[in-house]
């Protein structure tokens, strides 16, 4: 233990410093009911236009500092409740992870975050034991019956938001971290689960299973000894902490120490009062308690990142024996549900990164350009995208689908490789290629046994069945049909002159060849810009037999192009003119 061992990393309220300086917070002093209207505020910042659409108003944020709840109880002044600061947005994550936002864009910025991930798991810094009486978050401690009595008592005095108003069936900590120990090796781990609230005294916990995650291993392990498990609940971690939650971290380090690794600094650690655990000193509020692995009880519904609710089901229930916080709180609360939600945007950057080093730098498929995991309304697991140099060999491409696709368990339901024209984390594009880039008979692969993961439970069997899509072009094609981009870069300098809003693009805004296309065809198009029309026309002016090429919309082979000659005014015929390309459709 060392006395006096200063903290040397954000902790939250530090964090929500650095990100109103940036823009990147909201603060709401108005009255908000957290039972009602807390999370649905929070909602419309996420499905409207603020912040989605101009790239100069980013998403931000929420520190409410004025709750209250259906009972009438006020909270001001005794604990806020924050929503979206851990990875509201891209941005907002990389500020957790206190990493610079330069703008570079998703590729760019989640490579960042996978060298940040691999430093910390490969530098771990051990946390260091500081005193109770040092320990920010054991301020002040309620035990026995402090916690008894129902309202207004024990976890009946927190302001924690019901999540999904009208569909959730009591208060939720969305963005709640359990730590859970390894009665085999001694190893805590750190672990972002759903969290409700059954009693000033009671709550319980969630652990998937289909994740192979290690509260659920650890849970596993006091059963078979019949013995019962102990459990604290972090609420308001700091932020270095709080994005080891939804991350997979090597098992045989102490999630605590990766934090460190993260910050490059020891965190700060202090015993819990009534449980064998470790906690994070500087975190907001301990919740400390025990688990009869014997028994369960009761939970959900509770409103998924998958999109759906999760209906009722029995998980653990856990007697809590302690709470722990500042005397001045803030709750942090997680956007959960239908994506975009900040568990979404976390495994987003991370996976995305994970694996295409997994491609590139594992299986040596090296024309892998980038991989994005789609998140917004399906939550990331779903659908991956696979970017590739043009002219891959087919085997390249179909070792990437199928190693993107069996990599991590549940992830790689949908899979797509695209050309490196296709952006892949705008599903519009990547649904245009899939439309128009494949051939279904050849382009798709359908395989069974994929695991259901984090998803609605299956009714009709244990498993399910993945589709992998080739949506690269098969050949060359014509140009991208919209104008050039120098053409709409001095459309844009216009439309700003014009005093007109300024304009983000969302997905494609200028045109470029693919390949089936020439010189002649240029040059027509210069002379249509320049209002030189009339010399197309004469260049076309001389008509064919119908019968000749084969009727109405018989395509023109690039070695039958008929040239205008500008230094002579003359048209250049090929010979055997007129001649037909050949296209299967036509026929």
């Amino acid at each position: 233990m060392q006395k006096g061992f200063p903290r040397q990393y954000d902790d939250l309220n530090a964090h929500l410093e650095k990100l109103d300086k940036a823009g990147l917070l909201w603060t709401i002093d108005q009255e908000i009911n957290k039972d009602k209207h807390l999370h649905p505020f929070v909602r419309w910042g996420y499905v409207g236009d603020v912040g989605t659409v101009v790239a100069t108003n980013p998403k931000r944020a929420f520190l409410f500092t004025n709750v209250t709840d259906s009972k009438g109880h006020k909270y001001q002044g005794d604990c806020d409740v924050m929503v979206g600061g851990t990875a509201g947005s891209p941005a907002i994550y990389a500020a957790s992870l206190g990493i610079e936002d330069t703008g570079e864009g998703l590729t760019a910025l989640s490579q960042k975050i996978f060298e940040k991930w691999m430093h910390a798991f490969e530098n771990p810094i051990p946390a260091v034991e500081i005193p109770s009486e040092e320990a920010p978050v054991q301020e002040v401690v309620l035990t026995g019956d402090a916690l008894k009595g129902g309202e207004g008592k024990g976890l009946a005095s927190l302001p924690v938001p019901n999540n999904t108003p009208g569909w959730d069936t009591a208060p939720y900590f969305s963005a709640g971290l359990w730590i859970t120990h390894d009665p085999d090796t001694g190893i805590e781990n750190i672990s972002q689960n759903r969290c409700s609230l059954k009693a000033s005294d009671r709550m319980t916990a969630m652990w998937l299973i289909q994740t192979n995650g290690g509260a659920h291993n650890n849970w596993v392990k006091y059963k078979e000894r019949g013995e019962k498990m102990p459990v604290a609940l972090i609420v308001g971690a700091p932020p270095m902490l709080q994005v080891i939650g939804p991350q997979k971290t090597p098992e045989s380090l102490n999630d605590l120490d990766i934090a460190g690794g993260l910050a490059g600094t020891p965190y700060r650690k202090v015993r819990c009062k009534t449980v064998p655990l470790w906690a994070p000193a500087d975190a907001q509020i301990i919740i400390e308690g025990w688990i009869d692995p014997t028994k369960l009880e009761m939970e959900a519904p509770f409103g998924e990142s998958y999109g759906n609710m999760s209906v009722e089901e029995y998980n653990h229930s856990v007697e809590v024996t302690a709470i722990t916080r500042r005397k001045k709180a803030i709750i942090t609360s997680m956007i959960s549900q239908m994506a975009p939600s900040e568990s979404g945007v976390i495994k987003q950057l991370n996976y995305s990164a994970v694996m295409l080093n997994h491609l590139k730098n594992t299986l040596y498929v090296r024309q892998v350009k980038d991989v994005a995991l789609h998140g917004p309304m399906i939550g990331v697991s779903r659908l991956t995208v696979i970017v590739l140099e043009k002219n891959t060999p087919r085997t390249e491409i179909w070792r990437a689908l199928t190693g993107a696709s069996a990599f991590m368990r549940s992830v790689g339901k949908i899979t797509v490789a695209v050309d490196e024209d296709i952006n892949p984390n705008n599903v519009e594009e990547v649904l245009w290629a899939i439309a128009y880039r494949t051939d279904l008979m050849k382009s798709v692969k359908i395989e069974d046994y994929q695991a259901n993961g984090h998803a609605p439970k299956l009714r009709d069997r244990e498993w399910e069945a993945k589709i992998m899509i080739d949506a690269t072009m098969h050949y060359d094609m014509p140009p991208v049909a919209l104008p050039t981009k120098e053409i709409m870069e001095e459309a844009r300098e216009l439309w700003e002159k014009a005093g007109l809003p300024p304009v983000a693009p969302r997905w494609k805004w200028y045109g470029y060849s693919l390949g089936d296309w020439c010189d002649e065809w240029t040059a027509c198009a210069d002379r249509a810009v320049a209002g030189d029309w009339l010399l197309n026309g004469l260049r076309t002016a001389r008509l064919v037999d119908t019968d000749a090429v084969g009727g109405p919309t018989a395509g023109v082979p690039r070695k039958g192009v008929v040239r205008y000659n500008e230094a002579t005014g003359e048209v250049e015929y090929p010979e055997g003119f007129p001649l037909k390309d050949c296209f299967g459709t036509d026929e």
